[in-house]
């Protein structure tokens, strides 16, 4: 079942209590903030989680033999105001911050489809924070798709431009 509930905490006074539970007890991993907008995300399916390990076990070394990081997961935005949290990213270890958990770009956001999330749903964000390139994974039907960012607009490609990654290579991933 799918639910989507938007209220304040004003409406709903003791939600504030639930925010503040889930960061004092480290359950906000996941949480994003949508211009402004509070969004409770949960963990990852076991699928999921195996996927991020089996794709983080393929970028690691291509990441760093052109001198990025690969971070699972990690914060792109502003804290409590508008930031999202991809699966994986691939960065520039000097990228700047907008604090000190959350980067104000990543070459690349890794981002594996959950049930209910809609496909392309962060690339309007992504695209306004210079992720120069966008890789989305739909576990129940298999696909995979790689886009580069050209001046805010998302054109697919086979191959990454930021490093040796073939679209292929993923594909692989997934089908096995």
């Amino acid at each position: 079942m799918s639910m989507m509930v938007q209220t304040t905490t004003d409406e709903v006074p003791a939600l504030l209590e639930l925010i503040e539970h889930r960061r004092a007890n480290g359950l906000d991993t996941f949480d994003e903030w949508w211009q402004g907008v509070y969004r409770i995300v949960t963990g990852p399916s076991p699928e999921h989680g195996r996927l991020i390990v089996r794709l983080s076990a393929l970028l690691l070394s291509l990441a760093e033999n052109d001198g990025f990081h690969v971070a699972t997961p990690l914060n792109i935005g502003v804290d409590k105001t508008d930031a999202r949290v991809p699966d994986m990213a691939i960065y520039h270890p000097e990228t700047p911050r907008t604090s000190v958990a959350f980067l104000s770009t990543a070459e690349m956001a890794i981002e594996i489809l959950s049930p209910g999330e809609r496909a392309g749903e962060k690339l309007a964000f992504y695209a306004e924070w210079h992720i120069k390139e966008y890789l989305e994974i739909n576990l129940a039907a298999h696909t995979c798709r790689l886009l580069a960012n050209r001046d805010g607009t998302w054109e697919p490609i086979t191959r990454s431009e930021i490093i040796d990654l073939e679209l292929a290579a993923v594909e692989a991933l997934i089908t096995d």
